[in-house]
């Protein structure tokens, strides 16, 4: 039994309707026309459904020092935000910011047809700055993007425990407490090792 919601005027909410006849057709967007049956009230009548297609935004997703050209699809009406995330075929995206001609706004529709930037959203690459005395190391690290890192916080970098004394987000900001996919940067210092 084929069966989808839709509003039935009877029952004034959406409810489960059960299809009795239809003819679909996926040419331009979806359409579905047919009879169906209120599961609520059991009231019988034809109905119509189109769909626009989703509309193909240009994306361009960031890695490292790469950049991918890709395409994001997406329904016409949807806002995009800066800092959402959104369901890509490669994965979890995490939108960076947004192009209209030379504006860069943070919030646009899917109609105003921005260029989208991103960055994966499922692993970050984190920028230690390790000071050891005088001199200052600098090393990228792999996380989960739902790891959680804070200030005083003991970490393994290359072999060596180091504690953390600053967590950088992008954009600048200071934080004590922030996860993987929103610290730019990461300021340590290599733990003495202590002699027993």
């Amino acid at each position: 039994m084929e069966e989808f919601w839709i509003f039935c005027e009877i029952c004034d909410e959406e409810c489960p309707h059960e299809v009795l006849k239809s003819r679909t057709s996926s040419k331009r967007g979806f359409s579905f026309q047919g009879v169906v049956k209120c599961l609520e009230c059991e009231t019988i009548g034809s109905t119509e459904i189109k769909e626009e297609p989703p509309i193909e935004l240009r994306l361009r997703i960031s890695d490292d020092n790469q950049t991918k050209k890709d395409t994001l699809r997406i329904d016409k009406g949807v806002a995009i935000k800066v800092g959402d995330t959104r369901p890509h075929p490669d994965g979890l995206i995490l939108v960076t910011g947004l192009e209209i001609g030379n504006k860069r706004p943070n919030q646009a529709y899917s109609q105003d047809n921005p260029v989208v930037w991103a960055k994966k959203a499922t692993h970050a690459k984190i920028r230690f700055a390790i000071h050891e005395g005088e001199s200052t190391i600098s090393v990228k690290q792999e996380f989960l993007s739902s790891e959680e890192f804070k200030v005083g916080m003991k970490i393994r970098i290359e072999g060596r425990i180091a504690r953390i004394k600053a967590i950088n987000l992008f954009g600048g900001k200071l934080v004590k407490t922030a996860y993987a996919i929103e610290i730019s940067r990461i300021t340590c210092v290599y733990e003495e090792n202590k002699r027993r």
